[in-house]
């Protein structure tokens, strides 16, 4: 009888354990379902800057606006040496490079090495920033392959400095390729990296500097 019991109890002890571990394997089973979901349910919605007229927008659809915002940003800040070109040039590169298509990161870093080895940084610094009236408009955003590849103009003054001796100021266009870029969003929200330029950039020649 003792014995019936001893093998009645172990019985009990081995469904109770293998109804606990159903459990388990349950809440493991539907807490990945829920995590499934929620990232199924992710998705980046770019909005445009100006709603006063109302805007259908697609997921994943990004306004030229917005492309135009993140391309003269982005091509600033790598290009912006605010106390020597030695160090700053190669310290936005790296900062930046989440905001880069890998072609593009290793193009600037052998440029950066070749500008090391030509002596063109040690004491240098530069300003860059957009001209005076050379804002956003719709023509200077074209699409190259649809939501996926842009190119955009940006119209920028740049101006250098050697040991504070301005050496250079110029008005450029800068013909610059963006594309989509699936990337942890968490180092680059926008999804958009800079990839270069689609031609050479050209002076710009002001009709009232001209004149001059």
């Amino acid at each position: 009888m003792s014995r019936a019991k001893n093998e009645l109890d172990f019985t009990l002890q081995k469904m109770k354990l293998w109804r606990g571990f159903t459990l388990f394997l349950g809440i493991l089973l539907l807490y990945g379902g829920v995590i499934h979901q929620s990232k199924i349910n992710e998705f980046t919605l770019h909005i445009p800057p100006d709603l006063t007229a109302g805007k259908i927008q697609n997921i994943y659809e990004v306004p030229a606006p917005n492309i135009y915002t993140f391309s003269s940003y982005i091509y600033q800040q790598i290009n912006r040496w605010e106390t020597n070109g030695q160090d700053n040039f190669k310290e936005n590169i790296e900062s930046l490079r989440f905001y880069l298509t890998p072609r593009y990161y290793h193009q600037l870093k052998n440029e950066y090495d070749k500008k090391m080895k030509q002596g063109e940084l040690q004491g240098r610094t530069r300003g860059i920033a957009e001209m005076t009236g050379h804002t956003y408009t719709e023509d200077k955003v074209k699409t190259l392959a649809k939501n996926n590849a842009w190119q955009v103009d940006v119209d920028l003054k740049v101006r250098e400095w050697f040991r504070g001796m301005e050496v250079k100021n110029v008005n450029i266009r800068y013909p610059l390729k963006i594309v989509r870029f699936d990337v942890d969003k968490e180092k680059n929200p926008w999804g958009l990296a800079l990839d270069g330029y689609i031609s050479k950039p050209t002076r710009i020649i002001e009709k009232n500097l001209a004149k001059k």
